[in-house]
């Protein structure tokens, strides 16, 4: 039995194939800029005599077409499971790359034997999923865990300017919130100089991370993403914040950082693939 799966993502597209049950190194690629090109790159990598293929998007699917992926507009409403499949001969599964990431990691990473858990993936947007009893709820439509697009700062754009890509908490707390400068902030704090613009960044992600526990009240919130290699600064400054904001029970909920890394998008997509729907 041959399995592939692929993270795809804004610009990095990873790969990771299992023969058997025995899984080879993650390769990485370039994403393609047009439907054809990604086609012809995801045939060339899968090769012949796969069993199943699970694929990771950066946004929802509907019945094997992306519906909305603002990173990749051009993927929208286009038959990917369908035309891949005419090409490869085997099954493909579509997936929001968030749940995919906690379905790894409730199998093999942070979450592992938990029923419940959150997980916000903070990059260059805010996305995330939602463990239910053991299994990921994906929602009517597929986009549960679509943390975003909770309220914050900055208020979104009036109904009369157009409906944003973006929601409000992606636009206050995302990697992209502090203009490229995340890395450098970071690497202050690690030297004791905790800079006022990630004080400030760590308040705002701290107001959408009490919401989700106390609201959802899960055994666990993963913070993934980027930012989870931040969080042996940014910890600290969350866990001030969500005692502040969050209920009685929301501040009980642990925070920590996702166990698999930037790597756990695409160990979902080849569980996806191993595993079949029903997860």
């Amino acid at each position: 039995m041959r399995h592939v799966g692929f993270d795809v993502g804004g610009t990095l597209l990873r790969v990771l194939a299992a023969s058997d049950g025995v899984r080879g190194p993650v390769a990485r690629h370039e994403v393609p800029r047009s439907y054809e090109a990604l086609l012809d790159l995801l045939t060339e990598v899968t090769g012949p005599g796969a069993d199943a293929v699970g694929i990771g998007l950066p946004g929802t699917s509907a019945e094997g077409t992306p519906v909305f992926v603002p990173a990749l507009p051009w993927l929208e409403g286009r038959p990917l499971a369908r035309d891949l499949e005419a090409r490869l001969g085997a099954p493909v599964r579509l997936g929001l790359d968030g749940h995919l990431t906690l379905l790894a990691e409730s199998m093999e990473g942070a979450a592992r034997g938990r029923r419940s858990a959150v997980l916000v993936a903070v990059g260059t947007g805010i996305g995330g999923a939602l463990l239910v009893d053991g299994r990921i709820w994906r929602g009517a439509h597929g986009s549960a865990g679509s943390w975003g697009w909770l309220q914050g700062e900055p208020e979104p754009a009036p109904l009369a300017a157009g409906y944003p890509a973006h929601g409000g908490f992606e636009r206050a707390a995302s990697g992209s919130a502090l203009g490229g400068r995340g890395p450098e902030l970071v690497a202050a704090a690690r030297e004791g100089r905790v800079p006022p613009e990630l004080e400030a960044h760590a308040v705002r992600l701290a107001r959408g991370i009490a919401a989700l526990s106390s609201t959802l009240d899960p055994e666990i919130v993963l913070v993934g993403g980027g930012m989870a290699d931040a969080m042996d600064v940014l910890g600290p400054m969350l866990a001030v914040h969500i005692e502040r904001f969050a209920s009685p029970d929301g501040r009980r909920v642990p925070v920590v950082a996702a166990g698999l890394g930037s790597g756990a998008g695409v160990v979902g997509a080849l569980l996806a693939a191993e595993i079949g729907e029903d997860w």
